[in-house]
């Protein structure tokens, strides 16, 4: 099949998150409508560049300025439109903006909507785990979907794809595309989990959050896909379940990367990390 020429129309269908990310830019927060980024403008430390999800539009408040992909490009490189749509061409900047929860990710599924983390029963599910209000919101969102003739709402973990990890006290599954999750803070080192509840369980006890990038690979089945991720990484701590799976996902890694860290001593007596915060925290 002949290759499609990267266009105007193209080229603002490219998910503007996605490009930020993939070009090494630091997402520092998100919620259901949009995400903030540190400008790639300018040095800062408090982020002032928001990615409106619904529109994949970008405003840097710093600035006064924004725009679509194209604009972001242009202002970048410094360039003409054309050479930005060069750009965007040569590096193979294809992916397209994900229809964030605008239709089903299955026929079964009907989502209806979705909003920031306010639901009393979600966020008691939470506490329950040992997870804070303010972490869980960071990083989560609550969505309410029909399914099967049936009304459910949970809380929502978007992955790399697009797809939405969905816990609440009875269900924990997948819609949309199964990936991982990278949170990027730009450093040499990675801490890798299981799922999101232990990846917000590490935020619960760590001290220094920025420190590290996340992988939340989002199932162990994921692990052959997020090894050549880790090689940008000099040190790899590992925080994976104590269990067959996480045995076998820990020992695939450590095939790969022999400098790995096994984290799970620190929980040995649990079945993972989560369990241990629940433990030493909760029941306390």
């Amino acid at each position: 099949m002949k290759r499609v020429k990267m266009n105007c129309k193209l080229a603002r269908e490219i998910d503007l998150i996605g490009l930020l990310k993939t070009m090494g830019y630091n997402l520092k927060r998100q919620n259901v409508k949009e995400a903030w980024f540190l400008s790639p403008f300018r040095n800062e430390t408090i982020p002032s560049f928001k990615v409106s999800k619904k529109l994949n539009r970008w405003y840097d408040h710093g600035e006064g300025i924004g725009g679509n992909t194209i604009d972001l490009i242009i202002k970048l490189q410094n360039c003409s439109v054309k050479e930005a749509l060069n750009f965007l061409d040569e590096n193979s900047f294809s992916f397209q903006q994900p229809k964030y929860l605008e239709k089903d990710f299955k026929s079964d599924f009907q989502i209806f909507k979705k909003q920031n983390l306010q639901n009393k029963a979600l966020i008691n599910y939470l506490k329950s785990r040992g997870i804070s209000f303010g972490i869980a919101r960071t990083y989560c969102f609550e969505l309410y979907y029909r399914n099967k003739g049936k009304n459910w709402f949970a809380i929502a973990f978007i992955n790399n794809s697009g797809g939405l990890e969905l816990r609440n006290k009875y269900f924990k599954g997948c819609i949309g595309a199964k990936d991982y999750t990278l949170q990027k803070n730009n450093t040499s080192t990675v801490n890798v989990f299981e799922g999101f509840i232990d990846f917000l369980s590490y935020l619960e006890i760590s001290s220094n959050k920025t420190n590290s990038d996340y992988l939340i690979c989002n199932s162990t089945a994921l692990i052959e896909r997020v090894l050549p991720l880790l090689k940008q990484y000099s040190n790899i701590d590992l925080y994976l379940d104590n269990d067959s799976s996480g045995s076998k996902a820990s020992s695939t890694i450590l095939e790969s990367y022999s400098h790995a860290n096994l984290k799970n001593e620190m929980y040995a007596a649990y079945k993972d990390l989560n369990e241990m915060l629940v433990e030493n925290v909760c029941r306390r």
